[in-house]
């Protein structure tokens, strides 16, 4: 009762405080003319406000290109925050199995899982400037009111599953349940007209994944040492020995706790980005990319409950998620980078810089691969 009670606190204080500390930003520029990023060659591609159409003209300069992602990958901010988290874990290991206080380790679990969050989302803004369109501040108001929702939803809802129909139903049902409570506070600020540029929609929906991540991880080490949490399996004594609680914390950690942030940072940059080119009639599409993220993960967690006896089907269970996490990834940032907005362009990696457009000439359609055309072949220069 008292964990509900906190999970409304936390819900409405974080939600306020996310709308009130949100401040204008450069948002996507409006429709114009600028340098085709899609070619070396010194031409210009139309913007229409939310991607870049196929038609073209002669310019006076080429895009800028941008970094190859070996050159944005390493970063002071990201690194240094992934260090802290590692010194936090060993630290709070160690006094934890020494002392045997358990609040050290929940402690330990929070601080490091919160900067192994902040890791993470250093690493994104340093490939996609997502501080350009939400802040700190904000960030952090968006991980709190998700906590609370956590709390106050998932938790108890997850709870009356498990006493009832029982762990295999709750598992089937995991992806509704928490992919859920994880939209709750980015849908609503969308709703309320706020953070609706694709970027921030990535950003709200990390950060939304972070809050989630930071307080199941939280609650599981105090589970995990009182042999109180979910027993998949059904079967044996939980080992509630330091060590124990120690190794399934930090494995949980670094490998199974960024599912959360990935999976609903997915979804999200989804939705936004259909909603943003397509209004209204992206919403289908917003729906399935939704539903796609709950149940890749229902049957992540049911994979534990069905392979109980089979440690070689769990491990390979565990890398197919990863694989089909990647492809997840790479599938979306094919499809969104054709509408990474002009002042982006130069300023992210590669890898998020439009390629293969569409081009418009006399009479047909062309795709541009990025290759230099030749002047003959340009379109001939127009005015607005």
């Amino acid at each position: 009762m008292i964990l509900t009670v906190v999970g409304a606190v936390l819900l409405v204080a974080g939600m306020v405080a996310v709308v009130s500390a949100g401040r204008a930003r450069d948002g996507v520029p409006a429709a114009g003319w600028f340098p085709d990023p899609a070619s070396h060659a010194p031409r210009q591609r139309r913007w229409d406000s939310r991607a870049w159409t196929g038609d073209t003209r002669e310019g006076a300069q080429a895009a800028e290109r941008g970094h190859r992602f070996r050159g944005r990958f390493w970063g002071s901010s990201w690194v240094a925050s992934l260090l802290a988290a590692f010194v936090v874990l060993g630290v709070g290991a160690a006094v934890y199995t020494s002392s045997d206080q358990i609040h050290v380790m929940g402690v330990a679990s929070l601080v490091g899982m919160a900067l192994v969050c902040w890791a993470f989302y250093r690493f994104v803004d340093r490939q996609l400037a997502l501080d350009d369109v939400i802040g700190p501040v904000e960030l952090l108001a968006v991980v709190v009111a998700t906590s609370g929702a956590v709390l106050l939803v998932a938790a108890n809802v997850n709870s009356w599953i498990i006493e009832g129909p029982g762990i295999q139903t709750a598992t089937a049902l995991v992806g509704l349940v928490e992919e859920g409570t994880k939209l709750i506070v980015p849908l609503a600020l969308f709703i309320l007209g706020r953070y609706r540029d694709p970027r921030a929609g990535i950003a709200v929906g990390l950060a939304s994944g972070f809050g989630f991540a930071i307080t199941e991880t939280t609650q599981y080490a105090y589970q995990t040492a009182a042999a109180s949490g979910p027993n998949f399996c059904g079967t044996g004594t939980v080992d509630t020995s330091p060590a124990v609680v120690v190794q399934e914390q930090v494995f949980r950690i670094l490998t199974v706790s960024p599912m959360h942030w990935l999976w609903t940072g997915i979804a999200v940059a989804i939705a936004w980005r259909l909603w943003h080119l397509h209004g209204r009639r992206g919403t289908l599409g917003a729906v399935g990319g939704i539903v796609l993220v709950m149940v890749v993960h229902s049957l992540n967690d049911s994979s534990v409950t069905a392979f109980c006896d089979d440690k070689s089907a769990q491990t390979l269970a565990s890398l197919l998620r990863w694989v089909l996490l990647v492809v997840m990834y790479l599938t979306f940032r094919a499809w969104a980078r054709k509408s990474t907005p002009p002042q982006l362009i130069g300023r992210v990696s590669r890898g998020w810089t439009p390629k293969h457009l569409p081009r418009h000439t006399a009479g047909r359609t062309h795709v541009d691969t990025g290759s230099t055309q030749k002047s003959g072949d340009r379109t001939p220069g127009s005015t607005d």
